[in-house]
């Protein structure tokens, strides 16, 4: 009787029979459809347990428990995510959701009618249009203006920068809704556990993956309900597929999940048929392991209750492409990817894709230096180049947060949404760890006067102790007053948080563009810097920074002489700066003391 359902409602061209939730009675039998492998639609039975209605903000769900051994056996899976039900031969929803930990395998079911609401959103994004990409994960404010090393965006007040999002704990309290399995074809294990923790908040659990034979994989006339499915979050050398189920067809618009993917509204992401290979079971939840198959159409709406889709529609994918240089052998590897234009997704997408190019290059997770350039080409602006260098403890893992670090601050804007030709990234990994220390430091002359240079002698201590001795040279500028003035030394990132502190108007992007100029300006890590900074405030009128103002400035934009939010931030000028390279990432600081006296009007150098 089983096999017999199932085969007619699959079998069936027309849109299926739909059942209220209110008629859903306890003691009613379910079937459900889904994929357990390959691409064959199969079915497992189940009982309804009875129905809960949250409300209008979480909606109605029906609880039911499988039946079947074989259900039984693997549990509730993700990736059974938008597999139909059917009571007394009428679609009566999607099933959900699931208990963790749980020693039967209940279910949670979305109904049919929530999710057919979908479709009454209008679609507002155009297809392969570069200019209506996802909106994404941001949605609900999951994203709260993110920083970059020292640099904070106009507004930004708080005294720390805010926690990445954490995963969701699972609990064996309370019905969780399903995440999606993110099958990663061709991932290495390293990148494959970041992979895991960065995107766990979103609802994507990270497991192994494959491609699926040339050929071997179904086309849109394959799908019917309970179908597998795959969402691309990135694709070319590497694969990244979130896969559910599909629901609901009419012609050619898909409902897929029971649940959205980001719940952004108005979405444009590739849509390709499934293949299974295998349920995982497991005591906590168990997941689809499979891969992603022919692309067949694009996400349109990622609603509270469904995914709605649409058959040949086309998705704008960001064109990434990675090359590594490993220096103990010839050649350059080079990598070309597609991944979704996400302000949350991309920044940790591109990463993860340059991760796994290095490691799969031959790059290992220690004992390393690692040189990265970053590249982001955007129309109408010149590129914003951006360039490091890590030879710490984990550099492959400061490599792929120097990449994501910057595009999280730029996606992350609060002025306007970034938009990218394509993204650019050049890894060398050179044998060795090439890192320095400052050592010590000392000024040799006791005065200088305006005009005059300041001659600074440092030692810089190597990985297994090797020490190099410095000079560096600063100018005093020839307005300079009597007085005593700081001379800072260290390295880059070390100097821009000393900036911050004390000239953070220098740190405060005001505008997409501004952070664009901004970024493209930091220093890096592969330099020995030193600067001279004499006391002078900085100012901040309405909202606009005033840096390294002289004192009749000052006094104009004196709160009793001006209108508006007037406040003192900084309270040092910058005077003059110089950089020397080094072989390798240098970390530490020191600040010394150089005094200045004119001795007499007249003096020179």
């Amino acid at each position: 009787m089983l096999a017999c359902i199932a085969t007619a409602v699959v079998a069936r061209a027309e849109v299926p029979a739909t059942l209220p939730a209110a008629d859903v009675r306890p003691g009613d039998r379910a079937v459900v459809l889904t994929v357990f492998e390959g691409s064959t639609v199969d079915s497992f039975e189940a009982v309804i347990l009875g129905t809960l209605d949250a409300g209008r903000s979480a909606g109605t769900t029906i609880y039911a428990r499988s039946t079947t051994e074989r259900a039984v056996r693997t549990g509730v899976a993700q990736g059974m995510s938008g597999s139909p039900v059917y009571v007394r031969g009428r679609l009566v929803g999607a099933l959900s959701s699931g208990f963790a930990f749980s020693r039967e395998p209940i279910f949670g079911i979305t109904p049919i009618a929530e999710m057919l609401e979908t479709f009454e959103h209008p679609d507002q994004t155009k297809s392969g249009d570069p200019s209506t990409g996802m909106s994404g994960a941001d949605a609900g404010g999951i994203v709260a203006r993110p920083r970059f090393g020292a640099l904070r965006w106009a507004g930004d007040d708080s005294a720390a920068a805010p926690p990445p999002p954490a995963a969701t704990p699972v609990t064996a309290a309370g019905f969780q809704r399903l995440a999606l399995p993110l099958a990663c074809g061709g991932l290495d294990p390293a990148a494959l556990a970041l992979a895991r923790d960065w995107l766990a908040p979103y609802g994507l659990a990270a497991v192994p993956g494959g491609r699926a034979p040339s050929g071997a994989a179904p086309g849109a006339d394959a799908l019917v309900p309970g179908s597998a499915v795959a969402i691309d979050v990135l694709r070319g050398d590497l694969q990244l597929a979130a896969i559910g189920t599909l629901t609901w067809r009419d012609g050619d618009r898909l409902l897929l999940f029971g649940h959205p993917l980001f719940q952004s509204g108005d979405s444009r992401l590739p849509l390709a048929t499934a293949t299974i290979a295998t349920i995982v079971p497991s005591t906590q939840l168990a997941f689809k392991l499979g891969s992603r198959g022919t692309e067949v159409g694009a996400v349109t709406q990622d609603r509270r209750a469904a995914v709605g889709a649409r058959l040949g529609e086309t998705a704008h994918m960001l064109p990434l492409s990675v090359s590594v240089r490993d220096g103990s052998k010839p050649g350059t590897s080079r990598y070309q990817f597609e991944m979704v234009e996400d302000r949350v997704l991309a920044p940790a997408v591109a990463a993860i894709a340059a991760l796994n190019s290095f490691l799969e290059s031959g790059g290992t997770a220690g004992g390393q230096t690692v040189r990265w350039r970053l590249e982001l080409y955007r129309r109408g602006v010149p590129p914003l180049r951006l360039s490091d260098v890590s030879a710490g403890d984990s550099p492959s893992s400061d490599f792929a947060n120097g990449i994501a670090s910057p595009l999280r601050f730029l996606f992350g804007n609060p002025f306007s949404p970034l938009r990218l030709d394509s993204v650019r990234v050049a890894v060398d990994a050179l044998p060795g760890r090439r890192s320095w220390s400052l050592r010590s430091a000392r000024v040799l002359e006791p005065v200088v006067r305006p005009r005059g240079t300041v001659h600074v002698a440092c030692e810089i201590e190597g990985w297994r102790g090797a020490i190099e001795r410095r000079t560096l040279e600063l100018r005093v500028p020839g307005d300079a007053p009597d007085g005593k003035y700081v001379l800072w030394l260290g390295g880059g990132t070390e100097l821009a948080k000393f900036e911050a502190a004390h000239l953070p108007g220098r740190y405060r992007a005001t505008s997409l563009d501004d952070a664009w100029q901004r970024i493209a300006a930091m220093r890096s890590s592969d330099a020995l810097y030193a600067g001279l900074f004499g006391r002078a405030p900085e100012l901040n009128a309405d909202g606009r920074d005033y840096p390294e103002l002289p004192s009749f400035a000052l006094s104009l934009l004196s709160p009793e002489r001006a209108a508006g939010d007037v406040s003192r931030r900084g309270d040092v000028a910058w005077l003059d700066e110089r950089r020397l390279p080094v072989d390798g990432a240098l970390r530490g600081e020191l600040q010394l003391a150089v005094t200045v006296e004119a001795r007499g009007s007249l003096a020179q150098p």
